[in-house]
């Protein structure tokens, strides 16, 4: 019994194994959905002038969190994490600005943006040079 047993893992062993791989792949947002949601929240903070203009920027803002999660689900860049969770923070100041408990000045808000999109491109870029991979802007599906 034992030398059976024996015999079929040498047999085994000697087969070549087939690996299939199923590589399940989430779609990411295109490049002309965030051109959309940037473009709508332009329209919304200069050119609309409404009573619902506070509600439609916080729709904005965590709408490009959204987006920016959606894409770190579908291809694991660092940026896409760090901007996701600061565009929700700017998200809750732009609920707090809408309901009055403060008054952020527009400095503000654009000096979070720009640090919240420095730190999360600026982070990749410095792990990507110091591990020697290849540094994309936008996930890389195909590679």
């Amino acid at each position: 019994m034992e030398e059976e047993q024996k015999q079929q893992n040498k047999q085994q062993e000697q087969q070549p194994v087939e690996y299939t791989r199923h590589i399940v792949r989430r779609k990411e947002i295109p490049l002309w959905g965030w051109l959309a949601v940037i473009g709508y929240m332009l329209i919304v903070d200069n050119l609309m002038s409404w009573e619902y203009e506070g509600w439609a920027l916080v729709a904005g803002w965590f709408a490009a969190a959204g987006m920016c999660l959606v894409n770190y689900r579908s291809c694991g860049r660092y940026h896409c994490k760090i901007t996701g969770l600061g565009f929700f923070g700017l998200g809750i100041l732009a609920v707090l600005d809408t309901v009055g408990v403060i008054n952020p000045a527009a400095w503000i808000i654009w000096t979070t943006l720009f640090a919240v999109l420095a730190v999360g491109f600026g982070l990749e870029y410095r792990y990507s040079s110091k591990s020697g991979s290849r540094y994309y802007i936008a996930c890389d599906s195909k590679g």
